[in-house]
């Protein structure tokens, strides 16, 4: 073994801690930057520029990713609010059951149905009111797919978000215990293969490019004096 307290009086407590260190294979340069760099990734990006460029465009990647996907998200909101508004709308329009007062709707023909699609008995369909312009059963059934379908869109966009980018986040803040260079690309290829519609809409809104010099409008001619 190794006579720490002798190496210490004769050598002093920095060759003891290489030699304690030597023990486990790094090598003097390895200790060196360990010893100089705050952590493994920072130590990464300092001493390997290609993981470093990789590893910078996927954090690019990652972070337009998030912000267009944070607002594809408040806009799929909105358009969920005003499609379950609508349908609202639809169902208090429409005409009440004696029995229950639960909306029902006529079809194009003319069967009288519940929100179900169940066809109402027609002794009970002849006790309703109707007032003339109620809205149509097909037009309940469009309201409802609206509704399901924004649902829909919401729920990807925030899967993606949390699932798929804030799994690539938490992995590439590891900076203790950073992904490896085949794993980042990985991630940078689940960005986009994963990617929303919605989303790549916002990011080639964002990243439209500029109009070439003859697209631009004609300059106002300077009148000279």
């Amino acid at each position: 073994g190794i006579d720490i307290g002798r190496d210490a009086r004769f050598h002093g407590t920095e060759f003891v801690e290489e030699r304690r260190q030597g023990r486990s294979g790094a090598s003097s340069a390895q200790r060196s930057a360990q010893r100089e760099f705050t952590s493994r990734l920072q130590m990464l990006l300092a001493t390997n520029p290609g993981y470093a460029t990789l590893y910078n465009d996927t954090m690019g990647a990652l972070g337009d990713a998030e912000d267009a996907t944070d607002r594809a998200i408040v806009k799929a909101e909105a358009a969920l609010k005003a499609a379950q508004e609508k349908l609202e709308q639809t169902r208090s329009r429409a005409a009440k059951l004696p029995t229950d007062d639960s909306p029902v709707f006529k079809d194009k023909h003319g069967i009288v149905r519940n929100e179900r699609g169940e066809a109402v008995n027609d002794d009970i369909a002849d006790q309703i009111e109707w007032r003339g312009d109620e809205p149509a059963y097909e037009q309940f059934l469009e309201d409802s797919e609206s509704v399901k379908d924004r649902l829909t869109r919401l729920e990807a966009l925030q899967g993606y978000r949390v699932d798929t980018l804030g799994g690539i986040r938490d992995r590439m803040d590891d900076k203790e215990n950073p992904p490896a260079a085949e794993e980042v690309g990985r991630f940078k290829r689940e960005i986009h293969e994963k990617m929303p519609p919605e989303v790549h809409a916002e990011r080639q809104a964002v990243f439209q490019p500029l109009p070439k010099p003859d697209e631009q409008p004609d300059a106002i001619p300077v009148r000279s004096f």
